[in-house]
């Protein structure tokens, strides 16, 4: 059993609904998709009680509006994109009671790039290979496999056990993932070698900037033309955070929705614990890249694991 809980007045730049992805299915050419900062969806997920793995709703710089159905319980996390409630303003990383008839508005962009809505019970989608994520590519999954529209009303499952009194928020120890946003780190892959030592010097001393022309597949980065291995790939895996570098010297960075194969030399790849802040890039944004070990990533990650489980604050 389901109800609608928003009616959408403005889509925005890009809102889709998404989950934790649809995994274990690349080597059948599907990609795995699901949220960009699945760091931030867990996270709106667990401030609103529900699994890390409900459906949330994935928002893009600015411009949504959603009308208030039905009284439901909602958390923001990730970017700060000027939400409202009416004309109250409201604070990412918290949890919030919403009623019938309010308008939530996503105003203008602040900080980040993408938000994730989480309502308790978690948002209905179109079930594909187990997940319930947008893949805009192959259409299915989310919302007919496409974006919101204005119009389209999203309905909430039906919640498990009662609604919580009290508003919930993350601890603030907890977004230093999200400290110095502009310095990636990566680690080196088997292709790494291919390339010269002036190139891999220059791609870690280079400043780069995230195109125009980037999106959920991959983020073209602008900068240092680097100098690609002269020679015949063969294709191979493509795992979130890999770094190909084009024929034309270009870097590309892949994100979310990337292609499950490819055939560009990869001069290294994103540690996990560094996807997060990749997935709040936007851009016109500057980067640059820190080579760490394999052990350091580990590190990280765990570190990472171990923030996300702290308990949250109660407001009230």
């Amino acid at each position: 059993m389901s109800e609608p809980v928003f009616r959408v007045l403005k889509p925005g730049l890009l809102s889709t609904l998404q989950d934790l992805g649809r995994h274990g299915y690349q080597r059948l050419g599907v990609s795995p998709g699901g949220a960009m900062d699945a760091f931030a969806l867990r996270l709106a997920n667990r401030l609103v009680g529900n699994l890390d793995n409900s459906v949330g709703l994935e928002l893009t710089l600015a411009g949504t509006e959603l009308q208030v159905l039905r009284n439901c319980e909602v958390a923001l996390a990730g970017a700060d994109l000027g939400a409202h409630l009416d004309s109250k303003p409201l604070a990412a990383w918290e949890s919030f009671l919403a009623r019938t008839g309010q308008l939530l508005v996503f105003s203008q962009r602040r900080r980040g790039a993408r938000a994730y809505l989480s309502v308790a019970g978690g948002f209905v989608a179109q079930n594909v290979l187990g997940s319930g994520s947008t893949d805009l590519r192959n259409g299915w999954g989310g919302v007919q496999g496409r974006r919101i529209q204005r119009g389209d009303e999203l309905s909430v499952q039906q919640p498990q056990g009662t609604n919580r009194s009290s508003s919930w928020a993350v601890r603030p120890e907890v977004l230093v993932e999200y400290y110095n946003p502009f310095l990636l780190r990566v680690l080196e892959c088997p292709q790494s070698k291919l390339f010269g030592i002036e190139t891999k010097q220059q791609f870690l001393a280079g400043e780069f900037t995230i195109s125009a022309d980037s999106n959920r597949m991959g983020y073209r980065l602008e900068g240092p033309r680097l100098v690609a291995p002269d020679r015949e790939l063969i294709s191979e895996a493509t795992p979130a955070g890999a770094i190909q570098v084009l024929p034309n010297g270009e870097a590309l960075l892949l994100m979310a929705d990337r292609q499950t194969v490819g055939g560009y030399p990869k001069i290294a790849v994103l540690i996990s614990a560094d996807l997060p802040k990749a997935a709040q890039l936007a851009p016109g944004h500057r980067v640059r890249f820190q080579e760490v070990s394999l052990a350091e990533a580990h590190r990280a990650l765990v570190q990472q694991e171990k923030r996300l489980n702290l308990e949250l604050l109660k407001r009230s």
